[in-house]
């Protein structure tokens, strides 16, 4: 169980750090000023922030394996 749940934290660690890295380059390849770029970041948060509550509904709704399963077809779409 500890082992999952390290896992999970640094899943979500990595996928904040991710988002930061890329900034250069997407300022570089779209040729944007940084505070264009920085609207990226607050939006990928807030994503993030919204998307928490829904996942705990579906959890709460559907069972593992549906969510996995539907989630992966979506993924492959």
């Amino acid at each position: 169980m500890v082992i999952t749940l390290m896992i999970g934290s640094f899943v979500a660690i990595l996928n904040q750090t991710l988002m930061i890295s890329a900034l250069p380059t997407l300022m570089h390849e779209f040729d944007v000023p940084s505070s264009t770029v920085q609207w990226l970041t607050t939006g990928f948060m807030l994503t993030n922030g919204i998307m928490i509550p829904i996942t705990a509904f579906l959890i709460e709704t559907f069972t593992t394996r549906q969510l996995f399963l539907y989630a992966m077809d979506i993924f492959a779409e």
